[in-house]
């Protein structure tokens, strides 16, 4: 049992969580945040915080032809997703989080493709 001298708190050390394994479980076992922290007995919010440490790492793009597939997705009335996708591969190229979809967006997107994979 440890306590806070600054502020008297008590609390009890454990295994530290590790982010990698978090990452895992989140990516792979399909688990949401509440079942991560009952798993892991901690808050949601520091379950987020191990995601976020995760560090991702992005291949180098090569130049190559590609079909792109756009289309935005909404969870409520302020909050979408929209995805360009590869259509040969299937692979996910690039993502914003939105609140609206506008074609800005998409021009932003395209833009943005050409100058990750030079194919101007």
């Amino acid at each position: 049992m440890y306590k806070c001298h600054a502020c008297g708190k008590q609390f009890i050390g454990g295994d530290r969580i590790n982010p990698e394994q978090i990452w895992q479980e989140y990516l792979e076992g399909k688990q949401t945040l509440v079942q991560l922290s009952n798993k892991h007995s901690c808050s949601v919010r520091t379950i987020q915080r191990k995601l976020n440490q995760h560090k991702i790492e992005f291949a180098n793009k090569s130049a190559r032809q590609v079909i792109i597939l756009m289309d935005t997705t909404y969870w409520g009335r302020n909050f979408g997703v929209i995805l360009f996708k590869d259509g040969y591969t299937k692979e996910n190229l690039l993502k914003y989080y939105v609140k609206t979809e506008t074609n800005k967006l998409y021009k932003k997107g395209i833009a943005e493709l050409i100058s990750i994979f030079c194919l101007a």
